[in-house]
């Protein structure tokens, strides 16, 4: 017997750009394994400091996603990455500069934009060519993480759609990196970008956020650079990148990925949250408005935000036809039937279900001919068994 819970899969690559081996730990959503309903593409979210951050964040993603019957959050696949020389990885320049003194001769900076392409070029790759992704990424990363989540934002923008960084290390290079940052936010264009950033308190108790700009203290040079990185996304609206920020009181750097990483996913997917009200308008039996038009509406929107087509899952649809008509809305429940067969025409579980619609109903013609599509999609048993009975009525 099996005692252990697992919260995701190993896997190692054979990085020939970074020439080491690499280990990357990956959390497939709940739907993945349901065999029963047609097969979902999901967002990725990719998590440095792997072995810090990624149990939080597939966990989180995993809860968000269930809520409410997966109509708040999208299911995703999240893929958190090891570290073997995390100076090297997370530093886009080489330096010897520290706020607390110099680096030791033996710490190698400046591999950023190796371990860039190795996620482009390699890690990715793999990732789309085993399991099921949408193209639609987020790349978190904390203090070291997060400057490398900041270059891979303004340097290669095109790799992910939406960026969460944690208290990042913008005093990174003495600033020089941060002065290279905001030439390129006034003089770059994003599209389809988002960004969270959140910043921790990690100031003394005499200094507060409106005298932090006056200090000059190296114990505040990390903050400030932070708060200075924050002035540059704000002033450069015309660049088109979305962009929201919180300052964190009561939470220090080692505290900060939590919360900042819940409210940062609410931030770049505040759009995948159905149209508030929705769920009382479908449960009110005086209410005729045809929900599957409801969903398609909102998918719809949901697919311009995402940049990629959008349907909302076939096991999402069936649980809202089910309740529906256990409820004693029939008239509800067979339009998101009828959804499902429309958007997954390839589904055998989808004819069932709505082969199971009819046979409640009594209309004994149409569960036939729904049970025979599904049969032809896929023998089962049990579909054979509920044929069997009715054709020998």
């Amino acid at each position: 017997m099996n005692d252990q819970l697992s919260i995701g899969i190993v896997r190692h690559l054979n990085s020939l750009i970074l020439g080491e081996k690499r280990t990357i730990w990956i959390s497939l959503p709940t739907s993945y394994s349901q065999a029963q309903f047609a097969k979902s593409r999901y967002p990725v979210v990719y998590v440095l400091d792997g072995d810090a951050n990624f149990a939080t964040v597939s966990a989180m993603t995993k809860q968000l996603s269930i809520r409410n019957g997966n109509t708040e959050f999208p299911e995703m696949i999240v893929v958190g990455i090891l570290n073997t020389d995390r100076e090297r990885d997370f530093s886009p320049t080489k330096s010897v500069f520290q706020t607390y003194g110099k680096l030791a001769p033996d710490v190698k900076t400046g591999g950023g934009e190796r371990f860039t392409a190795f996620m482009e070029k390699e890690l990715m790759g793999y990732i789309d060519n085993n399991y099921p992704t949408a193209p639609y990424r987020i790349l978190i990363g904390h203090s070291l993480g997060g400057l490398a989540t900041a270059n891979v934002l303004v340097n290669h923008t095109h790799l992910f759609n939406g960026y969460i960084l944690i208290d990042p290390s913008m005093w990174w290079d003495n600033r020089s990196f941060l002065s290279d940052i905001k030439k390129t936010l006034a003089q770059s264009t994003f599209s389809n970008t988002g960004v969270y950033l959140g910043i921790a308190n990690n100031l003394p108790a005499d200094v507060d956020t409106s005298a932090l700009r006056r200090d000059t203290a190296m114990s505040t040079f990390h903050t400030r650079s932070i708060f200075l990185f924050k002035d540059a996304l704000l002033k450069n609206k015309q660049n088109g990148l979305r962009f929201s920020y919180r300052f964190y009181p009561t939470e220090p750097h080692m505290s900060a990925p939590l919360i900042t990483i819940y409210d940062g996913l609410h931030y770049l997917l505040d759009f995948y949250t159905m149209p508030t009200g929705w769920v009382g308008d479908f449960f009110n039996p005086e209410n005729r408005q045809n929900t599957a038009k409801l969903f398609t509406q909102h998918y719809n929107t949901v697919s311009t935000k995402m940049g990629y087509k959008v349907l909302p899952s076939e096991s999402l649809i069936n649980n809202y036809a089910g309740t529906a008509l256990g409820s004693g809305m029939p008239e509800k429940a067979l339009p998101l039937y009828e959804l499902n067969v429309i958007n997954y025409p390839g589904s055998y579980g989808a004819y069932e279900s709505l082969g199971d619609f009819y046979e409640h109903q009594k209309d004994v013609k149409h569960a036939i001919a729904s049970y025979r599509k599904s049969l032809a999609l896929k023998a089962t048993r049990q579909v054979r068994h509920k044929l069997h009975i009715l054709l020998n009525k």
